[in-house]
């Protein structure tokens, strides 16, 4: 006998605008879902990747809810929407043949504006990790639960999966890149460079050290927790709290600590940095806390705050390193804890415990291969070598 049980599922951008509800099968349920790396969806959303969820193909969006969004052309078949006000990416038009006169339509709602992850939505893992060049965010999420994550070269049914860890091959041969790292978003209307840090980049200031709220003190001395590796790289984190992930549409937002003065709107670096340049779009999301975004094809930007007005949090999916969608030169990575964990417990428990544990493994690997480079050195140099982390 078929079950005619069902539950609502409830979903919002940051600002709420764009709430919507709808009822779905529980037979639907799980939703599937995948994380795309791919260099497109990475500049759309300013995030390492975009977590897609396939709706019941009986869905379709009141109009009410439309009216409230900004369209942009992805591609000739997938149209993403975004909230107006917020940014927020909310949902996804798909044509299932882009030449047709009545093409079937389905729709994708992006994951982190759902209101509960957890007994919705089946995550089965990343595609196009090998836009990446360096793994990109499936080396820090392989596994939820007990269950390991698919990980795909392109699309799932036309390429071969590859392994923890993988590298582009042409990655081996890349020298250290010295110069500016360009960042962009997918339409090109928000476009910046930053430098390498220098002695400049000790001037910027922070009353508190992001990545470690809400439990970390104070920063009464002005420590440069923002940088890293003996002053030669930036601070890398993820962020879960809700109004990253609202802000955004997704599940985790990646955010470069970088001081303003070491961004620059051209590659000669004689133009400064200025809030409002291009497209971008500003929301103040509380009091003095502002979030920008692209109003044309709606990728997160920068986030800043009045009481720290030289020192920027840049969407680190912006960046075009030629190191790969980490830009590992550039940022070195904290990877002792997601931030904000207690914002996305509630609502997304798996993913988070398996985020946190992958963040953890991938902080052991990478410290276990600078030892490894360390000792060789020691061997090959005769020299003795100290690194403190």
């Amino acid at each position: 006998m078929a079950s005619n049980a069902t539950k609502t599922l409830k979903a919002s951008c940051l600002c709420g605008a764009a709430s919507y509800e709808t009822t779905v099968p529980s037979s639907s349920l799980p939703l599937k879902s995948w994380w795309c790396s791919c260099t497109s969806c990475r500049r759309m959303t300013g995030t390492l990747a975009l977590c897609v969820v396939y709706l019941p193909e009986s869905y379709s969006p009141p109009q009410a809810v439309l009216e409230k969004l900004t369209v942009f052309e992805f591609t000739k078949r997938v149209f993403q929407y975004f909230c107006s006000t917020c940014g927020s990416h909310i949902l996804a038009r798909c044509l299932d043949d882009a030449e047709a006169k009545e093409p079937r339509i389905t729709w994708d709602a992006m994951s982190g504006t759902l209101e509960q992850f957890d007994g919705f939505v089946h995550l089965r893992g990343h595609e196009f990790i090998n836009d990446t060049l360096d793994g990109g965010i499936s080396d820090f999420i392989p596994t939820i639960g007990s269950r390991q994550l698919d990980r795909y070269s392109t699309r799932p049914e036309k390429s071969e999966q590859l392994p923890l860890n993988w590298r582009d091959p042409k990655l081996a041969d890349l020298k250290p890149n010295k110069d500016k790292v360009h960042a962009q978003c997918k339409c090109g209307g928000v476009e910046f460079w930053i430098a390498h840090p220098s002695a400049r980049s000790t001037h910027a200031a922070s009353n508190w050290p992001d990545l470690l709220r809400p439990n970390a003190p104070d920063n009464p001395n002005n420590e440069c927790w923002w940088l890293q590796d003996n002053n030669t790289k930036f601070l890398a984190g993820t962020c879960s709290c809700n109004t990253c992930r609202l802000a955004s549409g997704q599940e985790i937002v990646q955010w470069a600590f970088v001081p303003t003065v070491d961004i620059t709107l051209d590659a000669a670096g004689k133009v400064k940095f200025e809030r409002q340049f291009g497209t971008l779009k500003q929301f103040e999301s509380s009091k003095g806390i502002f979030r920008s975004f692209c109003g044309v094809c709606g990728a997160s930007a920068f986030y800043w705050a009045d009481d720290r007005p030289f020192l920027m949090d840049v969407a680190i999916g912006l960046l075009d390193s030629p190191e790969g969608a980490r830009a590992e030169g550039l940022l070195e990575w904290r990877t002792t804890r997601l931030s904000y964990r207690e914002d996305a417990l509630g609502r997304a428990k798996a993913v988070v415990d398996g985020i946190e544990s992958g963040l953890q493994a991938h902080g052991e690997r990478r410290d276990r291969g600078e030892r490894e480079i360390i000792e060789r050195q020691v061997r090959e140099e005769g020299a003795k070598v100290m690194v403190v982390r």
